[in-house]
């Protein structure tokens, strides 16, 4: 790799790619020359410890031996096979994660395997309205489900729905004309720090138990009328959005779709695979879906592969049914090959134990870390996935008043996990998030104590920067 011309590398890179969340003239080229664990390396040798595990993707870490053999291996035999052939690696694949993984549940039928997250969630959507013959869909504010059309429509996170906007604050977002059309109602996000309906948790509750934001869903179902109703789709930790919902809101998500009889979609491709500590997110919660959507940690993204895994029931409806779709790369062998080598590799060498470890040692650490800093308003997760929710003083004001409804105009140097991303880097580490007061903290399954305690510390020392800024606001506003 010594011999790449990272100059020209730079001056093809500013003169024919298409920016994301950038204008030409603000981008900023930052080469990465190889991977390594948990670092990107950079081609003057400077390492810097990735707290974003790129998109949260990463889950065995980078460049596994065993994972890039077996593409190695698969490139030897095939160029090109498409889903109507069958493959070993297709159906070991199918059967690590139906009789492995999920063998001790009953819900699961069968799989589809496709190429992205996105991909998997229109999969999703497709099946869900086909068994169900109902054209309604239900998701939730704050929702990141994709941004092809379908996986879009239920996206409800407006700076990630993929439209335009001005650097000059005072100028409106440009969203894609048509682009969020399509039947879908929108229910209340289980943020307790900032309730959308105007409770406080623990005293939300009616007399049997129900959360208000569920209550407000299940009318909600009720009132569009549940026979026009397929599915309710959730991130069960919400990824983008950045919401981690109280213990009992999955749970009476799931009692509530089943008494409305509408499919419940568990949106797994950010918490799949051990990102939480358990094999999947919903698993924490003793609840069963009837689909789930899966990508990222599938392949640990060595090669972009995603799947739908659907019940027994849907299963056995479609396998009556001559289902009219296809894919170029659905079930590519060589993604295939990946697959399996990822799940054979999480699985001998325990990874899913190994987050749930690291994530004991990583919620001490962030703890203490709120315990010291005024600017942490609250820590939640679980594994290797945290959120922490930055605040400008004791009554958890956020920095930023549009808060997960913002779009990003202006200035997002503003933005506190910017601010924090900044300082962290002076420290060789990578942290931040999607929404501008909270961060989303993330890592390899597999990562070092070592490496926590540096990202903490590194935390520890941007925060210290966030702390003192509050204090010369509040000075400022003393003086004014």
């Amino acid at each position: 790799m010594s011999d790449i011309n990272w100059k020209q590398v730079e001056e093809w890179d500013n003169k024919y790619i298409l920016r994301t969340f950038a204008t030409q003239e603000e981008y900023e080229s930052v080469p990465i020359e190889s991977t390594d664990g948990d670092y990107l390396i950079m081609p003057d040798g400077t390492r810097l410890l990735d707290f974003f595990n790129q998109l949260y993707c990463v889950n065995s870490g980078q460049r596994v031996e065993k994972i890039n053999n077996a593409i190695k291996e698969a490139l030897n035999r095939y160029g090109f096979v498409w889903d109507a052939y069958s493959t070993d690696y297709k159906a070991r694949a199918a059967k690590y994660i139906i009789e492995d993984i999920l063998g001790n549940e009953n819900w699961p039928g069968k799989i589809r395997f496709v190429s992205t997250g996105s991909e998997a969630i229109e999969t999703a959507l497709f099946i869900a309205r086909l068994y169900k013959n109902r054209p309604l869909v239900v998701t939730r504010e704050y929702a990141y489900h994709g941004w092809t059309r379908g996986a879009s429509s239920v996206t409800k996170l407006k700076g990630v729905r993929s439209g335009l906007v001005e650097t000059d604050a005072q100028e409106e977002p440009v969203h894609i004309p048509g682009q969020q059309d399509g039947l879908v109602a929108i229910a209340p996000s289980p943020n307790c720090m900032r309730c959308s309906l105007g409770h406080t948790y623990g005293s939300c509750h009616d007399e049997s138990g129900e959360l208000a934001c569920v209550k407000y869903t299940r009318r909600m179902v009720e009132n569009q009328g549940k026979e026009k109703v397929a599915a309710m789709i959730t991130e069960v930790t919400q990824g983008a959005g950045s919401v981690h919902p109280p213990a009992e809101y999955i749970p009476q998500i799931r009692k509530m779709t089943k008494e409305l009889d509408i499919l419940w979609i568990a949106d797994e491709v950010l918490t799949g695979f051990g990102r939480t500590g358990e094999w999947f997110g919903y698993q924490h919660y003793g609840v069963e879906p009837d689909i789930i959507t899966l990508a990222k940690g599938l392949s640990s993204s060595a090669i972009p592969a995603g799947a739908v895994v659907v019940n027994k029931d849907i299963a056995d409806f479609m396998d009556n049914h001559r289902w009219e779709t296809v894919s170029t790369y659905s079930s590519h062998p060589i993604a295939m090959a990946a697959v399996c080598a990822n799940l054979e590799y999480m699985m001998e060498e325990n990874l899913v134990e190994k987050a749930k470890e690291a994530g004991e040692y990583m919620k001490g650490k962030l703890l203490d870390l709120k315990a010291k800093h005024p600017s942490i308003g609250q820590v939640a997760g679980f594994g290797v996935l945290w959120i922490v929710e930055l605040v400008k003083d004791e009554k958890l004001t956020p920095f930023i008043e549009m808060d997960r409804n913002v779009t990003h105009e202006g200035d997002p140097s503003k933005f506190p996990i910017n601010i924090i991303n900044e300082k962290a880097i002076e420290k060789g580490v990578l942290i931040g998030g999607f929404v501008p007061n909270t961060l989303r903290i993330g890592s390899s399954l597999n990562v070092s104590k070592e490496d926590i305690d540096k990202a903490m510390d590194a935390l520890d020392y941007a925060l210290s920067h966030l702390d003192a800024q509050m204090v010369l606001e509040k000075s400022e506003e003393v003086l004014t």
